[in-house]
């Protein structure tokens, strides 16, 4: 599937709709409608894709490849995403989000993951959704509310392996028992240590 998209790109899209909107009218010219019914439906399809998909699809595979600019000009090319179907109206809010998020506007990314929550998700996005939450609460040091984000994210039934995993770690880390946590922790003892001994070492000399 993801082999398939790669190749589908809006580029290809849109090279398709031109070459079949030829074909329509010479097919058209040539045999009537029984010649040119064929094209037509590829139009149509074409149509009602963008109306219903957008171009969430072909952003996201850019966000993948960490290409927020390219993602931020295609996300342009859907018409209203209050059109878009199938959970893509949800998918557009986030893919947004994270580039607002790329772009440190925090109250911009907060306003978009509202709208987002309000529409009707599976939970997996709803649950993505709510880590962009945690990620900005996490950084303005907001422990409440990374907490009720936690805890919504916490009772979902998420399918992505790497979303639960995520969720796991971040209650993890409000427990104090994140292995990174544990090492600063360490780390922060060993020097304690070093400090007493060389506090020792310094009484003994004199």
């Amino acid at each position: 599937m993801v082999g398939f998209l790669r190749f589908f790109t809006i580029e290809r899209q849109f090279i398709l709709f031109v070459f079949s909107i030829v074909m329509m009218f010479v097919l058209h010219s040539w045999a009537g409608f029984a010649g040119s019914w064929f094209p037509f439906l590829i139009i149509l399809f074409l149509v009602v894709k963008h109306l219903l998909i957008g171009t969430v699809n072909a952003a996201a595979m850019k966000l993948q490849f960490g290409d927020f600019d390219g993602a931020e000009k295609l996300l342009k090319y859907t018409i209203r995403p209050s059109w878009l179907k199938f959970t893509y109206h949800g998918m557009y809010y986030l893919i947004k989000g994270r580039i607002e998020f790329n772009k440190k506007n925090y109250k911009e990314v907060e306003r978009l993951t509202e709208i987002a929550l309000a529409l009707d998700l599976q939970d997996d996005f709803r649950a993505m959704l709510y880590l962009q939450m945690i990620n900005i609460h996490g950084m303005r040091k907001n422990q409440l509310k990374v907490k009720e984000y936690y805890q919504k994210a916490k009772k979902l039934n998420v399918t992505q392996e790497e979303v639960r995993q995520n969720i796991a770690e971040i209650g993890q880390m409000l427990k104090g028992k994140h292995k990174t946590q544990k090492q600063m922790m360490g780390k922060k003892a060993q020097r304690s240590m070093m400090g007493n001994s060389y506090m020792k070492r310094g009484r003994k000399k004199k």
